[in-house]
């Protein structure tokens, strides 16, 4: 911490983060005006390496991911409060990281490729306030409704996914379904960190999105037709542009493309498939 719990509640509003723009080429025609084809996906994810130019420390007594999110994440009519991703409402933005309080949610999860060190740790396009018993229950699951998974059937889905979790929250032993509300937020970070991640920097992973997981990879995560599906019913808003402006502009210095560019969502992943019959998982063969 870098400040008492007691004069982070006295301050937390003066508290707030308003750091200046950083990089003055986010708005997305100079930002994407390198990228000679967005349908080509080798490109743009290279161009979201090389425009990655800040990783912002985990935890530090200078700026941190903690800043960051109350900075992204915070409530427009109170910038001393920020909006927790599975609980779909706003608490205090301070104290944190303490049991009862928010922390910070890796949503591809650091046992799926993320790991503890590298760039992806500290992603914050992937990167959420998370209430601190919700997360828990999340832990590391795939993305899905209920039942999807193999060998999973409905009579072992708990919804809500935990009592303080949002009312149209799911969980069973192998999947986790988040608010309708961020559900198309979730999926395109998600493909965000697909293309952005090939394993070629130091302590990264390339990061895979499937229908199919192995569970003995630590790189992939599921279900890409979730999300799919996720994304065309929870289309990007105003507040989903605006966190991807500062992320890139603020922060860390690079776009979500599929932000910025919905329609390449199906061409580069392509279009959902049907869910399979309850238990059976999609097929594999």
């Amino acid at each position: 911490m870098k400040f008492s719990t007691t004069t982070l509640l006295a301050t937390a509003a003066s508290l707030h983060v308003t750091t200046a723009v950083k990089y003055d080429d986010c708005d997305v025609a100079t930002y994407y005006a390198p990228v000679w084809d967005l349908y080509d996906a080798a490109s743009v994810g290279d161009h979201l390496k090389t425009t990655h130019r800040d990783s912002i420390p985990y935890t530090s007594t200078a700026a941190d991911c903690w800043d960051a999110l109350i900075d992204l994440d915070a409530n427009p009519s109170n910038a001393a409060e920020v909006k927790l991703v599975y609980r779909d409402t706003y608490v205090a933005a301070y104290p944190y990281g303490q049991t009862g309080t928010w922390n910070r949610e890796h949503l591809w999860p650091k046992s799926h490729g993320v790991g503890y060190s590298g760039p992806d740790y500290v992603d914050l396009h992937a990167l959420r306030p998370s209430d601190w018993n919700v997360n828990a229950a999340r832990s590391n699951r795939f993305f899905s409704s209920c039942g999807i998974a193999a060998g999973e059937t409905m009579d072992d889905c708990v919804a809500p996914a935990h009592s303080e979790a949002a009312v149209d929250t799911q969980r069973d032993g192998t999947t986790f379904l988040p608010p309708a509300s961020v559900r198309g937020d979730i999926a395109r970070a998600m493909m965000y960190m697909s293309i952005r991640y090939d394993g070629s920097e130091t302590n990264t992973q390339d990061l895979w999105l499937s229908d199919c997981p192995d569970p003995s990879d630590t790189s992939e995560m599921g279900y890409l037709s979730q999300l799919l599906q996720w994304h065309a019913d929870d289309p990007v808003d105003d507040a989903e542009r605006q966190r991807n402006e500062r992320v890139c502009s603020t922060w860390q210095g690079n776009r979500n493309p599929f932000v910025d560019y919905p329609y390449l969502v199906e061409y580069y992943f392509g279009q959902p498939r049907p869910d399979p019959a309850e238990g059976t998982g999609y097929d594999c063969s």
